[in-house]
């Protein structure tokens, strides 16, 4: 649990050993305050339910705009969904093949018939469809299914080049400019496919769809974070992950609401234009500000949220202690050699990354190959993830447990229920749903938790000087993984499911041990610099490690 505001953490040792810059000394000794402190005394100070409720608006506020994830990665499955079933013969050579089908009358429309036998669309057969499809009017079917696989795929190629790029953005001009620019390119690239009739431009679209929409994502939960109190980040992470099952529901919904593919994207690109206006009111972060030296810009920003929050405002004759590591990136990435903490903490996070979205894009883009309908399907496996945050499962994890534990937790929890789904693989139960179904949605719920627990143990463990490099590098990370899930769904045509449910668990299960060796955020403040990380021991408190005792 961690120190609530007000309350000032245990004096760091070393502290005369660092290149710490103390101001304002000239006005009068009123004390101190680290930039931690500084959060916690201006917006977590009062605790009166008016504020807290100011704080999670203002906070759900600013993350509108991480919608665009989930809603860009999970469009194709709508856009290009075409059922092997909803069909009908045209041509001769068709109705000759089905008078001399010999098996159940209703198996004759699938993908084999049409695969094994070379039936062309337009031509030997008609979709009976009242939706349009981008898969359907490109005929992206059979050995073209590998084309509609690269649409799903290429969007996580950008997402990976915009991190990158974000990453070197959000340390050098600012987390919130470098919003404001990844929601111009996603909302300008969405309304251009409404114009889009060739898979080559599609492709290059998905591409810039990625690149902005994740510059977004993690830019609004960079912004937010760093305005969040100590108390409330495990809040702040459970408000973070149902936006993004907002954003799932949000894409179900237009898709559901709408019939021609086109203007799914159209519909998309407003709404993300709108999210702009969100970002654009927000403050820049004034842990930023501190850390580039802008002490004035800090002070200012500090004095607005004082009266938005009804506390007290900080005098101009009270020392800010922080830190000035205004590096490039050269010398950010020379750190991680010089701090091998922060490298051995950035390393295992970038496994935890990649496996849970892996597992999670994996399972989503599952569901029309495991037979189940795609509406009800990533619905179901949408209010997984939700529940698992509103009724309260993964807080309590957290809470109890802490950051490390949860993460481990998580991921054997969906170990675990992967490899259930093996030998319940077919049962039937209802309608179109088998048993295997209803484990793995259960499985959403775990995964909702791990992504929750993964993202604030990355947010907690990496300094201000490099959380943008380092959050970026997770998600470009999770890109990875992102790219791998949708492929992985391709097995489901040549070798038998339960196989790829076992990959899956074998993915979570390898996580899951890893992230045991990973440190712990849990009680501790977010450290500012490389070196504040080294004095955060993560199993006695706040002391500085010792010379040959550098690693945790």
């Amino acid at each position: 649990m961690s120190p609530r505001p007000g309350e000032p953490y245990t004096t760091l040792e070393g502290d005369d050993d660092a290149a710490v810059i103390e101001t304002s000394e000239e006005k009068g000794d009123s004390g101190s305050l680290t930039v931690e402190e500084m959060v916690n005394t201006t917006i977590g100070a009062n605790s009166s339910k008016a504020s807290v409720w100011i704080f999670i608006s203002l906070y759900l506020l600013g993350q509108l705009a991480r919608v665009a994830g989930p809603a860009l990665a999970l469009i194709p499955i709508f856009t290009g969904f075409l059922n092997y079933e909803d069909w009908e013969c045209t041509s001769g050579k068709c109705v000759e093949l089905m008078n001399n089908f010999t098996g159940e009358p209703k198996t004759f429309f699938s993908r084999a018939t049409i695969c094994d036998n070379s039936l062309e669309p337009n031509v030997d057969f008609n979709w009976n469809t009242e939706r349009t499809s981008y898969a359907i009017e490109w005929g992206l079917i059979c050995s073209d299914e590998n084309k509609d696989s690269n649409i799903k795929s290429f969007f996580f190629l950008g997402a990976f080049m915009g991190l990158l790029t974000g990453g070197a953005l959000f340390d050098r001009i600012g987390r919130k400019t470098t919003c404001l620019v990844g929601i111009g390119v996603t909302s300008v690239s969405c309304l251009a496919v409404f114009f889009v009739n060739s898979y080559e431009i599609m492709l290059i679209l998905r591409v810039v769809h990625g690149f902005g929409a994740f510059i977004v994502v993690e830019g609004v939960d960079l912004l937010a974070v760093e305005f969040t109190p100590s108390d409330l980040r495990n809040l702040s992470q459970i408000l973070s992950n149902c936006l993004w099952s907002l954003g799932s529901f949000l894409i179900i919904g237009i898709s559901y609401s709408m019939r021609d593919w086109h203007h799914i994207y159209l519909v998309l690109g407003l709404v993300f234009a709108v999210t702009a206006v969100a970002v654009f009111i927000y403050p820049e972060s004034p842990r930023f500000h501190l850390v580039k030296g802008r002490e004035k810009e800090a002070r200012v920003t500090f004095k607005k949220l004082s009266k938005i929050f009804n506390t007290k405002e900080i005098s101009d004759d009270t020392k800010l202690t922080y830190q000035d590591y205004d590096k490039n990136i050269l010398g950010q990435i020379k750190d991680f050699i010089k701090y091998p903490v922060m490298l051995k903490n950035t390393a295992i996070l970038l496994v935890c990354w990649a496996a849970i979205s892996c597992v999670y894009y994996g399972l989503n883009f599952s569901w029309g190959k495991l037979g189940a309908d795609i509406y009800s399907s990533i619905l179901f496996a949408s209010l997984g993830g939700l529940i698992s945050d509103v009724s309260g499962m993964n807080y309590f994890i957290i809470h109890f447990f802490g950051r490390k534990k949860a993460v481990v937790i998580c991921f054997a929890g969906i170990a675990a229920l992967f490899f259930i789904s093996i030998p319940s693989y077919g049962v039937h139960l209802a309608g179109g749903w088998n048993l295997d179904h209803v484990v793995c949605l259960l499985a959403s719920l775990f995964i909702g938790g791990g992504w929750g627990s993964v993202i604030l143990l990355t947010k907690e463990l990496s300094p201000t000087s490099h959380r943008g490099m380092i959050f970026c590098m997770g998600s470009a990370s999770a890109r990875v993984g992102a790219f791998i899930g949708p492929k992985m769904t391709l097995l489901y045509n040549t070798i038998n499911a339960r196989i790829v449910l076992a990959i899956f668990g074998g993915i979570a299960s390898f996580a899951a041990f890893l992230a045991y060796f990973n440190s712990d955020s849990t009680n501790k403040p977010i450290p500012s610099t490389p070196e504040d990380l080294v004095q955060l021991r993560s199993d006695t408190g706040h002391r500085k490690l010792g010379e040959g005792d550098i690693e945790l």
